[in-house]
């Protein structure tokens, strides 16, 4: 073994290991007096190599080792100082943790692999060239925490809560017509949170002894290990993180879907957070990053190596960057579920969001806050199960309901319950920039109130698929939007768009109304009604040609069939219509009966 000692060699290597046939060599950044790296073989406890780092090639904090040396590889490696061991945080890979919440391997010894495994990317390039076309501004983001998108028994998946679990549900994203998923944190992550407050560190050895009680940190929003994919997320067998995402990856990429995985940074350069985007760009060929606490920066976005990755940033862009740099925008969801309990002085905003709008992405529900089943059944929190007397999360929830906290057998209550979740995903769909839906929302899961499961590894967060077919009517009127969205909302065809009041050509924005229309015309006039009223009202309509008549494509007050996409209604009168209060209308223009029958003459 002979160790290089050049001060200059450094310059030439990323942070990191890099390991050659006939050597190897790492470079950390640490504030310290020494510096050791350790072998050690897997699973045994004691190194068998502990290779110093020479002091003549450390420059600033910046430490430089270079090693005349074979490894094997079953090899794994950590770091010390004169403090004890700790972790590359450039490091690729991480056993120690290799199982999800198991409280006894908290304290484990973490390490690195030195090598990692090769990986056949095939037809990857080629898959992911039609995504790298596709603008965020118009685009179905399908939100999912990757644990819990499978982990439910119901999934009914082998490997449950896994990265592989993940790709033997993409026909249910096929189906959902879903254009990027976003990944929640997936790095390795701490998962481990004392009682008390205080967060158990990945990076340092000292910790005190463990005698509050251990929460575990379900979401993944703390101190991560960026580079290395989550190793618990990986199954047992031969765990391999890397390629098991990589598989998932390439997976999607054939099925048409890309992947936005999101990153959350607490206290780390604008260096280290473009280190970590290039390599999950280059080695994972993500297609974009939805960062986490950090703002949008220029260094970022205009890096030479992303300038093709899409960006969602969690913190809001006031100023649009361009189609493919959104922002989530929680006023959008405030706003629009205080429009749709009907709260007064919305109509401003929501002739905003239905007119012309970009660089934000649009949701009802995020984890933030109450799931969409969970809005119009509770107007109040219930958050007692994370063990905090129901003192932590939100209470501005801007939700209603409907006449009954939490389940019930009532008709009445349950049926003005289906109406607003019809209205809530009918106004998403027809809002204009990205729209996102966090998964379970589709398919009406609960978390019994629960604003907050940032905690909650169980049923209450995980996908339950049973929903799948027992709410399959509120599902297909999910994808009946979808396909509405992409038809009239978003079709290429260039259209015109105009606000109107319960008068056409009036809009009306006093502080009291809760109604109003919008035209949408082109090669078949598209006229959408909102009533968020409590009370019916009569809407005039807009002239069409003469030989078209309007016909009722949706309905939501019809709770059981709201979409009539199969045989539309004919209007009554084609100058007025009366709208139900709390639900939503769509006309569409069609050559009326007459008119058809000359021509087939």
């Amino acid at each position: 073994m002979v160790i290089q000692s050049e001060r200059g060699r450094s310059f030439s290597y990323p942070l990191g290991i890099i390991v050659t046939p006939s050597f190897f060599c790492i470079k950390v950044i640490r504030k310290c007096k020494c510096l050791y790296m350790n072998l050690y073989e897997r699973n045994v406890e004691e190194p068998i190599e502990k290779i110093e780092f020479p002091l003549e090639s450390r420059i600033g904090d910046v430490w430089f080792l270079q090693v005349n040396m074979r490894l094997k590889k079953t090899y794994e490696y950590a770091l010390e100082d004169e403090k004890g061991c700790f972790v590359d945080e450039y490091g690729k890979c991480f056993s120690g943790r290799d199982s999800f919440g198991k409280i006894s391997l908290m304290d484990n010894p973490m390490r690195s692999p030195v090598y990692v495994s090769d990986f056949d990317w095939e037809c990857d390039f080629e898959n992911s060239k039609t995504l790298n076309n596709k603008d965020l501004d118009s685009s179905f983001i399908y939100r999912l925490h990757l644990r819990g998108f499978t982990k439910s028994s119901s999934s009914k998946v082998v490997d449950k809560g896994t990265f592989k679990g993940l790709v033997g549900k993409i026909d249910y994203l096929k189906e959902l017509e879903v254009d990027f998923v976003d990944i929640m944190p997936a790095t390795e992550f701490d998962e481990f949170i004392r009682v008390g407050g205080s967060w158990v560190s990945l990076f340092d050895k000292d910790k005190k002894e463990k005698k509050e009680n251990i929460r575990v940190n379900y979401w993944g929003y703390t101190n991560s290990l960026n580079f290395a994919p989550k190793a618990s997320f990986a199954t047992r067998k031969n765990r391999n993180p890397i390629n098991e995402y990589k598989l998932m990856v390439k997976a999607l990429h054939e099925a048409g879907i890309g992947v936005i995985q999101e990153f959350f940074f607490v206290n780390k350069s604008i260096s280290h957070i473009i280190d970590v985007l290039r390599y999950w760009k280059l080695e994972y060929h993500i297609d974009g990053f939805h960062l986490t606490g950090v703002d949008c920066c220029e260094d970022i976005v205009k890096d030479p190596y992303l300038l093709d990755s899409k960006f969602i940033f969690t913190n809001k862009i006031y100023e649009s960057k361009g189609k493919n740099i959104i922002s989530m925008d929680y006023d959008y969801m405030n706003n629009m579920r205080r429009y749709l309990k009907g709260d007064e002085g919305m109509i401003p905003f929501i002739s905003n969001v239905l007119d012309n709008r970009s660089s934000y992405m649009n949701f009802i529900a995020d984890i933030n806050g109450f799931s969409l089943a969970d809005i119009y059944k509770y107007d109040y929190k219930h958050n007692e199960e994370n063990g905090e007397n129901n003192t932590d999360g939100s209470n501005m929830n801007f939700s209603w309901n409907c006449g009954f906290e939490g389940d019930t057998q009532k008709l009445q209550v349950l049926n003005l319950r289906k109406r607003m979740y019809l209205n809530a995903i009918f106004l998403l769909m027809i809002s204009k920039g990205t729209l996102c839906i966090f998964s379970g929302d589709e398919v009406l899961q609960s978390k019994n109130g629960n604003n907050n499961t940032y905690c909650q590894d169980n049923d209450i967060s995980y996908f339950n698929w049973k929903l799948v077919n027992k709410n399959k009517d509120f599902l297909d009127f999910v994808k009946s939007m979808l396909e509405f969205r992409k038809e009239y909302i978003l079709g290429k065809e260039q259209k015109k768009t105009s606000i109107h009041g319960m008068q056409v050509w009036k809009p009306d924005f006093e502080y009291y109304n809760r109604q109003m229309g919008i035209l949408i015309e082109g090669k078949q006039d598209v006229y959408i009604i909102l009533n968020m009223h409590w009370d019916k009202h009569e809407f005039s309509l807009p002239t069409i040609k003469r030989s078209s008549d309007w016909h009722v494509l949706i309905n939501t007050d019809d709770i059981n069939a709201p979409f009539k996409k199969a045989e539309t209604q004919k209007t009554e009168d084609q100058r007025n219509i009366v709208v139900e209060g709390r639900s939503c209308v769509v006309l569409v223009s069609k050559e009326s009966a007459k008119n058809v029958n000359k021509k087939a003459r």
